[in-house]
């Protein structure tokens, strides 16, 4: 086969790639889209069936999944309306720099504009008409005539310009009021919601003291405690096998198990070294730590990993638990509000949620544990003392 015939059969080939190649990235990317599809699907199904299971407890069990996840939206609300003022405020600010700045170039302009304005004044209306009847030698003249063409046109220019910082001032002052009607509104928007937070607050105290009032009556407290940790474990099992099935990332993460040791905490605060200890009347032992820390204070992922439930569960209130691979997951409990959602990626230090008192709690804290293929470990020995990621 000759050298040109070798070329063309080269050149069909690399045409042949480039055209296969874009249908196959998006076959695959068909392909991962239609298994995230059916993971939310089995996810869902999941939640459904633990709603099912809910809806036969106590009504207080009810109205306190009902108020909890209200106050959750309030404050991702709240959040996201502080968010907006706080983007307004610089924008606002940004602004009105802008308008003086204007406003000294303007000032600046005008000096200049008056000076020339007197000079042509001085000079008399026909000053070209005197340039040109005068009895100055024609090489003078000429110099003269374009000495007046130019400052006649710098004059035409520096009006213009004036125009110009004229119209900007307008427009930036424009500007200034929508952003201030907008900042307004949002802070009228923080106020309601802040004071529909306070409401629900309210309910929500009463909802645990008739919760509370109605275990002791019927002393149900250990037989609640070995439902809610029979339900978690529950969980915990079907989520392992929704999640065996999942498609990885495809970005390569290091191994969850080669960061023991490693981690930092998921927030700042104190942490009460709980797991393995026998919980209050009963034979049920710790399963994680609570880590005490100030209600709102934002919770991080402790490494890469996909959502794999977000939602409230009973006795650990506004829950997320993310799936690390290889069987490892980490559970985030008693949050206040939940910033992720179930299939999202999140990374090492990324905010997933706030803390709070959900799921009955009467003191703000996080509620946080590392299991792998089910079993409970001991957190302690995986986040590293003093390790903490950054406020958020």
């Amino acid at each position: 086969m000759s050298t040109s015939q070798l070329r063309k059969l080269a050149l069909t080939l690399l045409l042949a790639t480039l055209m296969v190649a874009p249908v196959a990235n998006t076959a695959d990317k068909a392909a991962k889209q239609q298994q995230l599809q059916t993971l939310l699907q089995k996810i869902d199904k999941l939640k459904q069936a633990i709603n099912v299971k809910e809806d036969s407890k106590s009504k207080y069990i009810k109205q306190l999944k009902t108020i909890e996840a209200n106050i959750g939206q309030v404050n991702r609300k709240i959040r996201k309306t502080d968010a907006q003022i706080n983007t307004r405020q610089a924008e606002l600010k940004k602004l009105r720099a802008t308008r003086l700045e204007h406003q000294r170039k303007l000032s600046r302009e005008n000096e200049y504009l008056a000076e020339q304005v007197y000079a042509a004044f001085t000079l008399g209306r026909q000053e070209k008409v005197k340039l040109l009847f005068s009895q100055q030698a024609p090489d003078a003249m000429q110099r003269n005539l374009v000495y007046y063409e130019y400052f006649s046109n710098a004059r035409v220019e520096l009006i213009t310009t004036v125009q110009d910082s004229i119209d900007k001032i307008i427009e930036t002052e424009s500007k200034i009021r929508q952003t201030q009607a907008g900042l307004e509104q949002d802070q009228l928007s923080l106020a309601e919601q802040k004071n529909r937070l306070k409401q629900d607050l309210g309910k929500r105290k009463t909802i645990v003291a008739s919760l509370d009032s109605q275990l002791k009556k019927q002393g149900g407290s250990l037989s609640r405690l070995q439902d809610e940790a029979t339900q978690l474990q529950s969980l915990i099992n079907s989520i392992q096998e929704i999640f065996d099935e999942a498609p990885e990332p495809d970005i390569p993460q290091l191994a969850f198990a080669k960061l023991k040791g490693k981690l930092a905490w998921p927030v700042e605060g104190k942490v009460r070294r709980l797991f393995g200890h026998h919980k209050p009347l009963s034979d049920l032992r710790w399963q994680g730590v609570i880590i005490e820390a100030e209600n709102g204070s934002h919770v991080m992922a402790v490494s890469h990993g996909r959502v794999a439930f977000a939602d409230w569960l009973r006795g650990l209130g506004n829950l997320i638990i993310i799936d690390h691979g290889n069987s490892y997951l980490s559970l985030y409990g008693h949050n206040e509000s939940l910033y992720k959602s179930a299939g999202e990626w999140v990374d090492a230090g990324e905010i997933i949620s706030s803390i709070g008192s959900s799921g009955g709690r009467d003191s703000p804290g996080l509620y946080f544990e590392i299991r792998k293929k089910g079993k409970p470990q001991n957190p302690t020995r995986w986040c590293k003392t003093g390790n903490s990621f950054p406020s958020g």
